[in-house]
């Protein structure tokens, strides 16, 4: 007997064998397999040079199993009825027992509104870790080929069918001034005056002007930025404690307003709300644990946000 290699068979070849071995005719296999006679036969063929052996025998007007055949029955149906669940079944993820680290990029003025993701994740996977990433050049690569999770970040258009990169939206956020309570500015915050006061801009590595900039420079103005921070976080305890300004989509201080004290009013620019989706790879969408896990920041930061509308 010759040695057979997987490699070098056709495992399509087995289920024609396993069919023919239930039906034990050529004939009801191939309707069975939606298959032409001599399409079946040609499988069988190919099976008894392969094996080498003649797996069914015609004794009278049936055919018989051969006893490698009979022998090879019971295993192979076992196998192939294995295989297909494996196929066809996706992977059991149960978050209350998982120890999984997932990875969000995040950019910090959302800090603030992750408590709740991290509540959530807490409750329900208390035995999950979670790293938050800020957003660098490469963060749309490192989305696209699953290095990371999920991404938080401005959603301008919905992802094409095609794209490697899908985007579920999570809402718009309206922007916002806000400076210290009873800041002489703000009870009738005009352009003149918010123009007056000497304004925070926070670097978030976006090339080119911001909207705010942009809206100005077609007016001829300018604002007087007089303090750049790396962090949304910083500026809280600034505006508490000085005239300044800052201009920001309302939801990155909503959190930290009652704490230091801080007002927050409409900007005196007709400002287009900034979109915000979270963004993952198309290639891992339907892994159960990065679909478990998007659908947690979806639920939990949407609500967050449109609270924060209200707030």
């Amino acid at each position: 007997m010759q040695d057979v290699h997987l490699r070098d068979l056709d495992l399509n070849l087995l289920v024609v064998l396993d069919v023919l071995l239930e039906e034990r005719s050529v004939t009801r296999a191939a309707t069975r397999l939606h298959r032409s006679q001599s399409a079946v036969s040609h499988a069988l063929a190919r099976l008894r040079s392969q094996l080498d052996d003649p797996l069914l025998v015609r004794v009278g007007a049936e055919m018989r199993p051969s006893p490698r055949a009979a022998a090879m029955m019971p295993e192979l149906n076992r196998l192939l009825r294995s295989l297909q669940q494996v196929l066809v079944s996706e992977p059991r993820f149960d978050p209350s027992s998982t120890t999984r680290l997932f990875t969000l990029v995040a950019p910090d003025f959302l800090s603030g509104v992750l408590t709740a993701l991290i509540a959530r994740l807490a409750a329900e996977a208390p035995r999950a870790r979670l790293e938050i990433v800020p957003p660098g050049r490469g963060v749309s690569d490192d989305v696209r080929d699953g290095r990371v999770d999920l991404a938080v970040a401005p959603a301008r258009a919905p992802s094409r069918g095609d794209s490697p990169i899908c985007v579920e939206h999570l809402g718009t956020i309206p922007w916002a001034v806000f400076g210290r309570a009873g800041h002489p500015a703000l009870d009738t915050l005009d352009l003149d005056a918010w123009l007056a006061y000497p304004h925070i801009m926070v670097r978030t590595g976006s090339a080119g002007p911001s909207q705010i900039d942009r809206l100005l420079e077609e007016r001829g103005l300018a604002r007087q930025i007089t303090v750049h921070l790396p962090a949304f976080t910083m500026a809280p305890p600034l505006l508490a404690t000085t005239d300044l300004l800052l201009t920001v989509p309302q939801t990155v201080l909503v959190p930290y307003a009652e704490a230091f004290g801080l007002r927050r009013v409409t900007p005196p620019l007709p400002l287009s709300p900034l979109p915000l989706g979270v963004h993952w790879s198309r290639h891992r969408g339907r892994e159960p644990a990065v679909t478990w896990f998007r659908g947690q920041a979806v639920s939990v930061l949407s609500a967050v946000l449109h609270r924060g509308h209200d707030t």
